[in-house]
């Protein structure tokens, strides 16, 4: 299907307003969140001097400074707990405390040890890079600081485009999935992508990586080129974080069935060659690192340490299937819980979370009835749904569950000790923005539920007021939420 001019207009205005909200809201959030913000920015900086960690590892003594210098209280504290009832001083120039005050409170940051030290290391590559570059435009503090943010910006620009390349591939008669899904997209409620977070990056590596799957999943003739590509899109998924490992089975899958449909034995010959390129060029980069952390750390994946540093113990096999997640009810607070937070994140504020009961509700039924009916309606009263668009969703649903049943895996392995999140009173590792990889294949099942309820009579304007209200009325209301961000005097607004 032919593009039309109208319909590039309207996703390329998509693709600015979805960079203009995530500018707004990152300038308006002050450093550091709760989201071990601290931490991915110390490995920011270090990537940007060209240090690559070997373990755990402190804080580098400028980070630290940095730190110490522009960290908001305002999410660890509640207003009750200030002195006169206000966030004290900041210590921005030219506002700097006393010399000796900040260099004590640097080098007591400086001592602390940084739990993300063993991540992989593609995002925090980009993100080093983004970061010189600013400092050679003479960007220095806390410019710099909101300049690393600022990433997310182009980053959810270039998102928003890819859900559109991605739903106009798969869905070419169906305008209303064609445009809706970089719509949902541009407007997510997800808050991590106004962060310094490898998350961020997921979404738009594991959908490009998921886009370039389908038509060899489909058995379309693509050259070895576009198999290398492929395989290289894949690792670097896993080299952004090991969340995405939920890719690689999807991956195989999806080769090999690409291969089990053709017909032509030549064919079939060929395709498992490409498949194989596929393979090595995803495996080659992964394999290295992973090598690199078992020469260095002792494990393949770099994460023990992590783990020890924040108690976690791996229970015995028996008891991993005590676990309340194989009930019924454990189950649906593991479904509520990771949900909520896949769409609207997870930042606090005087300790208390940036949510609204109905949102959350909303978030986790609707995500529930949606993805059910995408999956049953192409068999029931939606029969004329196209193959090309059941050859979507089923790999969509596949790649979604996985992604969950990873959070679900590690709820279940470990013994939290004394964690807080998560805990053994409350053993779930509930943070969606792990599994956000699979936001783009998400949007696409989700509306392609919601499409499928939809009355047939209903159409043109009315069918679009039934998507375009209620993301206009989340959008307004992330922004009301948001509120105490806006007015925060450490935000990026008081500093320019």
């Amino acid at each position: 299907m032919s593009q039309s001019p109208r319909e590039t207009l309207i996703v390329v205005l998509l693709c600015f307003l979805a960079a203009l909200r995530v500018f707004l809201l990152s300038a308006a959030f002050p450093f550091f969140n709760n989201v071990d913000e601290r931490s991915h920015f110390d490995l920011v900086y270090k990537y940007s001097r060209g240090h690559i960690p070997t373990g755990l590892e402190r804080r580098d003594a400028d980070a630290a400074r940095t730190i110490s210098l522009y960290e908001s209280p305002e999410y660890f504290f509640k207003p009750g707990q200030y002195q006169e009832g206000q966030p004290p001083r900041f210590r921005w120039p030219p506002f700097v405390a006393a010399d000796k005050e900040l260099e004590r409170l640097a080098s007591a940051s400086q001592q602390k040890l940084n739990h993300e030290s063993t991540q992989p290391p593609l995002y925090y590559v980009v993100a080093g890079v983004w970061y010189r570059i600013g400092e050679g435009m003479g960007l220095r503090d806390g410019q710099a600081l909101y300049w690393t943010r600022f990433l997310n910006v182009l980053l959810c620009g270039l998102l928003t485009w890819l859900a559109y390349g991605f739903a106009r591939r798969c869905f070419p008669d169906k305008s209303f999935l064609r445009l809706g899904v970089p719509i949902l997209v541009a407007f997510f409620p997800q808050d991590v992508f106004f962060s310094v977070n490898n998350d961020v990056l997921l979404p738009l590596v594991n959908g490009a990586a998921f886009m370039c799957l389908l038509p060899i999943y489909r058995g379309a003739p693509r050259s070895v080129a576009f198999h290398a590509g492929t395989g290289l899109l894949v690792a670097a998924s896993i080299l952004v974080k090991f969340s995405s490992i939920a890719l690689l089975p999807v991956s195989a899958a999806m080769v090999a069935l690409g291969v089990l449909r053709l017909r032509n034995g030549e064919q079939k010959k060929a395709a498992i060659v490409r498949g194989a390129v596929l393979f090595v060029a995803a495996a080659v980069p992964v394999g290295a690192w992973c090598a690199r952390n078992y020469l260095l750390l002792g494990d393949v994946t770099g994460s023990i340490g992590k783990a020890h540093f924040l108690k976690w113990t791996l229970k015995p096999l028996a008891a991993m299937f005590d676990h309340p997640i194989f009930t019924l009810s454990g189950a649906a607070v593991f479904w509520k819980e990771t949900l909520v937070t896949y769409w609207r994140g997870e930042f606090c504020w005087g300790l208390e979370r940036m949510a609204s009961m109905g949102w959350d509700r909303f978030y986790s039924a609707s995500s529930f009835v949606f993805l059910v009916v995408a999956m049953i309606a192409p068999m029931t009263w939606r029969k004329d749904t196209r193959e090309a668009q059941r050859d979507v969703l089923w790999p969509s649903l596949v790649l979604f569950i996985l992604s969950l049943a990873f959070l679900a895996a590690i709820s279940v392995m470990y013994d939290f000790g004394d964690c807080s999140y998560p805990s053994r009173g409350m053993p779930y590792l509930t943070s969606g923005r792990l599994a956000l990889g699979s936001l783009i294949p998400f949007a696409a099942l989700y509306l392609s539920g919601l499409d499928s309820l939809l009355p047939a009579r209903l159409t043109g304007p009315m069918r679009w007021m039934v998507l375009i209200v209620p993301v206009g009325w989340m959008t307004v209301s992330e922004i009301l939420m948001s509120g105490v961000a806006f007015r925060s005097a450490y935000n990026w607004f008081h500093l320019i």
